[in-house]
């Protein structure tokens, strides 16, 4: 894949060829063009000799000879030469798991009559297996060596393994994970693969410091909570661009099928995105066009009825590949545990990228996505949930809604382009922009509480719509510059974000509900319009950054912002408006010492601030809520290895957090403040014969430091202080079982506090996940292109709780084990 597409690499004074410059010099070589030499991936011969010995994981669908090899030269890092009439007509069965050089090459030439040859200064070249003479063509071709730079990964492009290098969430630059000072996880697309994720917040179940699926079974939003602290389920990052619903009926969901990387930033980051919780920020990175063919389909069969079929092409548009596409699409039916609550899904992303030279990249996406689900909401009562009831224990598919009243349908659209054109040798301009609309039924019963027969409980319900829109614009200007020793990247930017809410909601009583022998149907309530309103946010920023590295052994980040925000609300219904401007200054500093051994120490801090919309008692405005973050940590990625290691220390303070208001009851003041202190430990790497691992480690304390509720000094519910997870996969690489991969999965969740009066605590708990795949052209060459997996979440079917605290003395269970059967042809 020609990554440069997305993200030019910046020159040197000394010239650097284009792919169409050596295209053009061969040309010249081959006397005229009779025949066209191809060399694919042109590392320096200093780096040939690790990548021969080195075995990297590789995900090469099946295709035309030539292609196949061009992009495993690239990944490998090999430089490979040959002409195309040696290729022409061939196909390759394709690559699929972890491979030394030769390896690979000898399974993608499998039966074509060919075979790859090491040659002394490191390069190979083509045989014929009859022959065992290297192959030149009509016209006596030599072995051509041209040296170019390594082509890499690049921030928002594919990963090969776990491993991911280089991010931009944490700068906006196309910056090596290594010289960030600030923790960050990449999840890539071969791991979501892998573990079959079916949302993001699966994708993150293995990441240090986050806790997945932090609401239980929620349909409405992914609800992570990070170092402690909850991302709110509503606010969502894009390619960079933030999404943003005011209400818990307007968060967003992502298919995951659509994404390239999940991206997890800890701590502050209002520096690059303005307002923003405390705790992190989670990163979307969309698939995008490439110039390389895709073919793939794919039909899922789980539990719960589950039947999914989905599909991602990409290719050239031209010959010369100045227009490139992508197209990614699935269509979901399926149950849930949960009884009358589905998950259905339709979903379709077009993507466009137009190059029309080397300085030029414009990519236009688009995305529609449309869920109905049974029910937006599922808290059972604590008693017979968490603690033991009389009469039981309440099955974990009991449903309190009504059927045929609750539903949650939504329908998100939206377009957007990422435009890059690098001015000069040391300017860049990019800007990012999205417009996203996004309509929302959700009709809801809830339980109102467990009456004194332990097993009826009270019920209320809503029926509400909403309808979001959101403009966001990001336009930035990079400067690479040097003096002496010291390299710059210097990023000025300036965004703009216009969100609009409309929202009406209907409310009534329904008729109680026995929980353990539930009989539907018996209500007819009559709904009452209780909210009609309009909400607007507008906020714009200017912020600058600097990175500076100095002699390539230290790395310092200096970053400022200033955004102003502005927030007003109609209320129809009572016919008043209300308005709340704030502005403020944030800023980060972080310093990285880069040691030749692969470690690099850094320690940063950072800041955020978001406003918080409503008025005291007395009709004041609220400040903004604000964070600041210190952090000390260290990385370790050797050079030329597939390992990425990073341990970490932090401490983060929440402060002006709204509490109630004890002396005016349905009001609230700002005397709360919240510290949450920990540690991080967290490990990937894709090793050799086949080996896949990942681990993490999280111990924290969340504390409420500033409460008027009598709770101050008491842990922050809802947040273990201790999680453990890890991940290994295994690829069989020879005899009869080769092309079998085997992965297992550990998930712990430690105990904590139900409350923040720390009454009672949530129990531990573990789960293994279980993860079987297999290459099915080891069956024979008819099955070529065929990929079969079984994935299995929570595979004993373990029933715990994962959340209390909800309206009502109410809990929710976590999702039960979940199978799923996919088979997958590339061609």
């Amino acid at each position: 894949m020609d990554h440069t597409r997305h993200k030019p690499p910046q020159r040197s004074s000394a010239r650097r060829f284009t792919r169409s410059a050596l295209a053009r010099a061969i040309g010249h070589i081959t006397l005229g063009g009779a025949a066209v030499l191809a060399v694919v991936s042109l590392p320096s011969m200093a780096l040939a000799q690790p990548a021969a010995a080195q075995a990297r994981s590789y995900n090469i669908p099946p295709g035309p000879l030539e292609d196949t090899l061009n992009r495993f030269g690239r990944e490998a890092g090999i430089l490979l030469s040959f002409t195309t009439e040696t290729t022409a007509g061939l196909r390759s069965p394709g690559l699929q798991g972890s491979y030394a050089v030769q390896a690979g090459l000898d399974a993608l030439l499998t039966g074509s009559g060919l075979q790859a040859t090491r040659q002394p200064n490191g390069s190979y070249v083509l045989n014929k297996v009859s022959a065992g003479t290297a192959v030149t063509g009509a016209t006596g071709l030599p072995v051509v060596t041209v040296t170019a730079d390594v082509e890499q990964e690049t921030a928002w492009g594919p990963v090969n393994g776990y491993v991911a290098k280089r991010s931009a969430t944490a700068t906006k630059t196309d910056t090596p994970i290594i010289e960030t000072p600030q923790s960050i996880t990449v999840i890539t697309r071969d791991q979501m693969t892998e573990q079959n994720v079916q949302s993001v917040s699966d994708a993150l179940r293995y990441s240090a410091g986050v806790l997945a699926e932090s609401n239980g079974p929620d349909p409405r939003a992914d609800n992570i909570v990070i170092r402690g602290f909850d991302t709110g389920g509503r606010d969502a990052y894009r390619d960079g661009l933030r999404s943003y619903a005011f209400n818990n009926q307007g968060g967003t969901v992502y298919e995951t099928y659509g994404l390239e990387r999940i991206e997890v930033l800890r701590g502050p980051s209002s520096i690059l995105y303005g307002q923003g919780g405390a705790g992190g920020i989670v990163n979307l990175i969309s698939k995008r066009p490439t110039a390389e063919p895709i073919h793939e389909l794919q039909v899922q069969v789980g539990e719960n009825d589950r039947m999914q079929l989905a599909g991602d092409f990409a290719g050239k548009l031209t010959e010369d590949g100045e227009w490139t596409y992508r197209l990614t699409g699935l269509l979901r039916d399926s149950d849930t545990f949960i009884d009358y609550v589905n998950d259905d899904r339709q979903y379709i992303a077009p993507a466009l990228t137009w190059t029309p030279d080397a300085d030029t990249s414009f990519t236009l996406l688009m995305e529609y996505q449309s869920n109905q689900r049974g029910q937006g909401y599922q808290a059972l009562p604590r008693v017979g949930t968490l603690d033991s009831n009389p009469n039981g224990k309440i099955s974990t598919s009991t449903f309190l809604g009504e059927p045929g009243f609750d539903r949650f349908d939504q329908e998100r659209t939206s377009i957007g382009y990422l435009l890059e054109h690098r001015l000069s040798d040391q300017l860049t301009l990019r800007q990012n922009a999205r417009y996203q609309e996004m309509e929302t039924k959700a009709n809801s019963v809830y339980m109102t509480g467990l009456k004194a027969d332990n097993r009826t409980v009270g019920r209320y319900g809503s029926q509400g719509t909403e309808k979001v829109k959101n403009a966001v614009i990001d336009t930035q200007v990079q400067w690479n510059w040097q003096h002496g020793v010291v390299e710059h990247t210097t990023l000025l930017g300036f965004d703009l974000q216009s969100m609009r809410n409309d929202s009406q909601t209907a409310y009534a009583t329904f008729n109680d509900l026995d929980v353990y022998q539930p009989i539907y149907g018996q209500s007819s309530a009559a709904l009452t319009l209780g909210e009609d309103s309009r909400q607007h946010l507008t906020q714009n920023g200017f912020y600058l950054q600097d990175q500076i590295k100095i002699d390539k052994t230290w790395v310092a980040t200096l970053g400022i912002r200033r955004d102003s925000t502005k927030q007003s609300t109609d209320d129809h219904l009572g016919g008043t408006q209300t308005t709340q401007t704030d502005s403020a200054t944030t800023g980060r500093i972080g310093l990285v010492y880069l040691a030749p051994s692969g470690f690099a120490p850094y320690v940063s801090y950072s800041e955020s601030f978001t406003p918080v919309v409503d008025t005291t008692y007395n009709g004041s405005a609220f400040k903004p809520e604000t964070g600041q973050q210190y952090e000390v940590g260290v990385r370790y990625q050797p050079a030329d290895s597939a390992i990425s290691i990073t341990a970490s220390v932090f401490d983060l303070t929440r402060q002006n957090v709204t509490t109630d208001d004890l002396e005016h009851a349905g009001f609230s003041t700002q005397r709360g403040e919240v510290n949450s202190r920990g540690f991080e430990l967290e490990a990937k790497a894709n090793l050799a014969h086949g080996w896949d691992v990942l681990g993490s480690y999280s111990h924290g304390k969340t504390k409420l430091t500033k409460d008027n509720s009598g709770n101050e000094g008491n842990q922050l519910s809802n947040v273990p202080q201790n999680t453990v997870a890890a991940w290994v996969q295994h690829t069989v690489q020879s005899g009869d079982l080769s092309g079998l991969g085997i992965g297992v999965g550990v998930r712990h969740v430690g105990s904590s506090y139900r409350d923040d009066a720390n009454t009672g605590k949530i129990p531990a708990y573990t789960l293994i996940d279980l993860a079987l795949r297999y290459d099915l052209r080891r069956l024979g060459t008819n099955w070529n292109g065929w990929r079969a997996a079984l994935n299995v979440s929570n595979l004993f079917d373990k029933e715990y709780v994962a959340t209390c605290g909800y309206y009502g003395d109410a809990c929710k269970y976590g999702y039960r084990r979940n199978a799923v059967l996919t088979l997958t042809y590339n061609w």
